[in-house]
């Protein structure tokens, strides 16, 4: 089924899919930064038209290739972040390559990936509702991700509160390009430490996410208990700001 919602995000604007399910997986995936290059051109040339034919084919969603832009200081690794946009119906439902590659240039290439990988992990997340690009068109540039931890008893409260109050707020603003809220949905094994929810904001460049950043703007009494409020519900556990590196609809 070719449907289409962006990360994250997720997460061009007028086109929100509030009504319908949808799961973004988020695979983390770190190589050495001497192997960055390597592991993009390995994705361009292979595995995004892997990505691309089951997205033809009806079984995926989308995907994407981001790249996260605030690691720590002296890092000596990149990480890469993909999002595979799936129908619930049609989760894991994809296979094939043979008619693209060889069996065995496919085998080498895979190979070759999982010698670069340092480490990598994953979470499945489900979009509960925003605002992201239209169809055919791919996720703005840039993407910041906010894990958010939540109380499980504030679950519903904290969703409509993201949903009918800050969505629209999201939206009126020029600035941001997209905006969506997704719940994690992976066994966390009790960890009541762990995030509950990531919120994705999509940007054009950086600059428009410092200048957001740098907004200081007087608050009404109105405002200030709608922010007090959901300061209540959630706590900022980490974020991430990703750019993008290739895209496929």
């Amino acid at each position: 089924m070719k449907k289409l919602l962006n990360l994250f995000l997720v997460f061009c604007m007028s086109f929100s899919y509030a009504q319908q399910r949808m799961y973004v997986g988020l695979h983390y995936v770190t190589v050495k930064n001497q192997d960055a290059q390597a592991h993009i051109d390995s994705e361009k040339k292979y595995f995004s038209k892997l990505h691309k034919q089951a997205i033809d084919n009806g079984s995926k969603i989308g995907w994407d290739m981001w790249r996260l832009e605030n690691p720590r200081y002296g890092e000596p690794h990149t990480t890469f972040v993909y999002a595979h946009l799936e129908d619930p119906g049609d989760l894991y439902n994809y296979s094939g390559g043979d008619e693209i590659f060889s069996e065995s240039e496919l085998a080498m290439a895979r190979e070759r990936w999982g010698e670069r990988v340092v480490k990598s992990g994953s979470v499945m997340t489900s979009y509960k509702g925003g605002f992201v690009p239209a169809a055919n068109q791919d996720p703005p540039k840039f993407v910041v991700l906010d894990w958010m931890m939540v109380s499980p008893l504030d679950y519903y409260e904290y969703e409509q509160t993201e949903l009918k109050t800050f969505l629209p707020i999201q939206k009126a603003n020029k600035i941001v390009k997209g905006w969506g809220l997704h719940k994690i949905v992976s066994p966390r094994n009790n960890n009541t430490e762990a995030a509950s929810y990531i919120v994705a904001r999509f940007f054009d460049s950086m600059p428009d996410i410092y200048n957001m950043m740098d907004q200081t703007n007087p608050m009404s009494k109105t405002m200030k208990a709608t922010y007090k409020n959901i300061l209540s519900l959630r706590k900022i556990k980490r974020s991430h700001v990703l750019s993008l590196v290739l895209s496929e609809r």
